[in-house]
């Protein structure tokens, strides 16, 4: 429950982007895809709240944003989100600082890699908890000011959240989960005026680890579950290049200015999940042929 507050030197930057002026929470902008998404925020003139599970993360956080714009402030607050009342304190504390909350980028999640026949019902309750568990509370919270706004509510799910693939679904489920509870969210808030973008990415690249040879993210699960050692690698072996962050930022900005409610990328995947949902049984046979066998380990 620390509250970190940090306020670099105004800069000179015209203040011509849509984003200038807005208040925006970012849960899960500590690291990874949500901190480029914060500083891309930033950087377009909104003032940011980052929202981390550690106060340690949360100052490395803002000690590698961009200097705000004038007027602008980059703050930060530690909160475990799946933890009843720490969502709506989050709420409380942006509009206390910013003085209301017109977006919120929910950008929280685990990914992991396990057979669905060895997942516990504990164990897939846990994957349920992490990547959608934490949204709910936040999005409550937060829905009657950005609807007020005509804001923008922006969740990352994920591919796996649109096609089940060998050897993640635990992660699909609870991904799947998550867009089901944003399309209902959707139904409620549009009509309020408020914009609802579902991003569903397939393997982002993350800044320290440029190199897929080099992935080992999920090494000692994959070890100790006994899955094959592609397992391991992004989107669980599946032919997919790691996705540049920052276009991906710049796509979901776009997004949201264009209002759309939902971002697949890459878009191949996008018409592979359109041919599995339109034709299940030929759809199926063809991401088959794309994604490895959920062989046992050697």
């Amino acid at each position: 429950m620390t509250t970190i507050r940090f306020m670099n030197a105004p800069s000179n930057r015209p203040h011509t982007s849509p984003w200038h002026g807005r208040r925006v929470i970012v849960a899960g902008g500590t690291s990874g895809f949500g901190l480029v998404l914060a500083r891309h925020l930033l950087e377009a003139g909104a003032s940011v709240l980052l929202v981390g599970r550690s106060a340690d993360g949360v100052r490395r956080a803002l000690e590698r944003l961009p200097e705000p714009l004038a007027g602008q402030k980059s703050l930060g607050t530690a909160a475990d989100l799946a933890r009843p009342g720490e969502g709506g304190r989050v709420v409380g504390e942006a509009l206390d600082r910013f003085g209301g909350v017109d977006d919120l980028f929910f950008t929280v999640g685990r990914s992991g890699r396990a057979r669905i026949l060895d997942t516990s019902a504990e164990q897939l309750a846990g994957f349920l908890d992490a990547n959608l568990r934490t949204a709910v509370e936040i999005t409550t919270a937060a829905a009657e000011d950005v609807a007020r706004a005509r804001g923008h509510m922006v969740y990352i799910g994920s591919l796996a959240g649109k096609l089940v693939t060998p050897l993640m679904g635990p992660y699909a489920v609870a991904k799947s989960a998550l867009a089901a509870y944003v399309d209902a969210v959707r139904l409620e808030m549009a009509p309020q005026g408020a914009h609802v973008l579902l991003v569903s990415p397939g393997p982002i690249r993350r800044e320290d680890a440029d190199d897929d040879a080099t992935f080992d993210r999920y090494a000692d699960e994959v070890a100790a579950a006994g899955l094959p050692a592609e397992a391991n690698r992004p989107g669980g072996g599946a032919p997919l290049k790691r996705l540049d962050p920052d276009r991906l930022a710049e796509q979901v900005l776009e997004a949201c200015r264009r209002r759309t409610s939902e971002l697949v990328v890459p878009r191949k995947v996008a018409w592979l999940a359109g041919l599995v949902e339109w034709f299940p049984d030929w759809g199926r046979r063809l991401l088959a042929r794309f994604t490895p066998a959920p062989s046992k380990a050697p």
